[in-house]
Formats: C-alpha cells, structure tokens, sequence
C-alpha cells in the first residue's frame, strides 16, 4: 500500500560530518528533492535552520533523517519530541540501525516521492529512579557497578518475583538493543518486531542465563551504589534507589525492504567486522 510522499525533511547530521565532500553530496541530492531544514550546527544553502533535534515538529517534517552511524541516530531518537519518522543513511562505519547506504541514496529518494515504504515501530524502555524520570532507551538500560573492592549484589524484580546474585551489573534490552551492547554480553538476538525485554546479568559471579521476557514493568536495584547508562551515555551515578522500568512510547522507523534480523545480518557482514 502506497503512503503519502514524502516532501519535507529535517537532518540531524554527525558531529564534523558537514565540513565532508559527502555532506555535500548527500545534501546536493536531498535539495534537488525536498524541502530541508538542517539542526545546528550543520548547515546547507537554501535549507532553515533548526537549533536542536527537540524543534524538529510534524507540522514542519514529514520525516527526520539522520546522517552519521549508529550513535548519531540514537542521539536523534532520544532528543526527538514528536511521532515522526525517522530514517537513518548510514555515513561509514556498522550503522547498524541504519537503513540506506550511500549508494542507494538515488533508489531511496525517488520511493520516498513515490510513497513505496513502510513504516515499522520499535519498542522503547522508560524508567524512573525516585522522582526522577529517564530519558528513554531504544537499546538498554544498564546499571553497572560504581566500585571494585567488593562485588555487588544486582537484584531484578519482574511481575513480582525477585532474583539476584553477585555481578558487576545488570542490562535491561529492548529487542533494537539486542545486537548492540547485549549482544556482545552473550545475550541472544531477537527479531526487531517482538515486543520482550531481554535481562541480562553482567559478568555474574555464578552462572546466570539471559531472560526474554515478556514486557511488563521490572524493577532492579543493588546492595552497593551503581552506574546508570542509557543507551551507552551515563546518566546516573552512585545510585543506591530502585530503578522502575516500563514501556515508553514507540520509535518509528521508515523502512523500504522488511528484512528480518536485518541488524543482526549487517552485524555479521563482511563489512561490519573490517
């Protein structure tokens, strides 16, 4: 079924990308099609300019494309106020959560014109700690041990029963964030379209297994003050309260090709190991 065309777009591009000859390709393309609007500090002739992610509106954007990997995207998802779609092109590197390279930038732009995508959406993680609300996590949360004289105990509540044992931390992923940090703790990849968290326990002194589960709220704490990472930023330190965890608002990604497991086979790719 075809969609709406797209005609207007917001970037959010990577740090120092935009003094690049291929920011200026990229933009050269994008120009000749859409009407931009780029986020400082970038810049492009011809486009407004936009001061953050957070001024990106819908009734300015029909869609937000991020220009840079995996973390530049991240950043866009965790900063981005409205429903809007969001579209990565991916600049080098895995990009992994990406969804076009540089060479299918032609083939990309006439199907957003035409309407011939889809929209897919990914669950997120919305937690607090106290009074105080975190930002949201497409990947995970993590809670990492704050000290190394003595190995804390983690301890993970979900729908009332509580286990817990000696580890240097505990990650809470989102299937998006199976291929990312949980993955390389040894946790399992799932398909992208599941709605689980994945709980992991982090270098646990006794063998403990990953747990897919389904979502509902998970509550995990420590005997000992912890770190708090969202989405591999730290946010948090020397914690001693209880972090909550439930579901936030969905991402949404715009999408060509369903590709299932698509992260996990770019992850694979020849590519992503060199």
């Amino acid at each position: 079924m075809k969609r709406k065309s797209i005609r207007r777009i917001a970037i959010a591009v990577k740090e120092g990308v935009q003094e690049t000859k291929t920011f200026q390709n990229v933009m050269e393309v994008l120009s000749r099609n859409f009407s931009l609007q780029v986020v400082n500090p970038a810049q492009y002739k011809g486009a407004s300019s936009l001061n953050s992610v957070e001024e990106i509106s819908a009734q300015n954007a029909d869609l937000v494309v991020s220009l840079g990997g995996d973390g530049t995207l991240l950043a866009v998802v965790r900063k981005l106020k409205e429903t809007i779609p969001v579209l990565g092109i991916n600049l080098g590197g895995r990009g992994i959560l990406n969804e076009l390279e540089l060479q299918d930038l032609p083939v990309g732009v006439q199907k957003l014109k035409e309407g011939d995508y889809y929209i897919e959406a990914r669950i997120r993680l919305g937690g607090r700690i106290g009074r105080t609300h975190l930002p949201y996590a497409l990947n995970e949360y993590y809670l990492a041990r704050a000290g190394y004289f003595e190995t804390p105990v983690f301890y993970i509540n979900y729908t009332g029963q509580t286990i817990g044992s000696r580890m240097d931390g505990l990650m809470i992923s989102t299937p998006t964030g199976s291929t990312g940090y949980s993955y390389s703790n040894g946790g399992p990849v799932i398909a992208e379209s599941i709605e689980a968290y994945i709980l992991s326990p982090v270098l646990p002194l006794y063998r403990i297994p990953s747990l897919v589960v389904p979502v509902s709220e998970v509550r995990a704490y420590s005997n000992k003050p912890y770190n708090l990472f969202v989405d591999g930023k730290k946010e948090l330190q020397d914690q001693t309260e209880e972090l909550i965890i439930g579901r936030a608002p969905p991402v949404f990604f715009l999408r060509f090709t369903p590709r299932p497991f698509k992260q996990l086979k770019k992850l694979l790719s020849e590519n992503a190991l060199t």
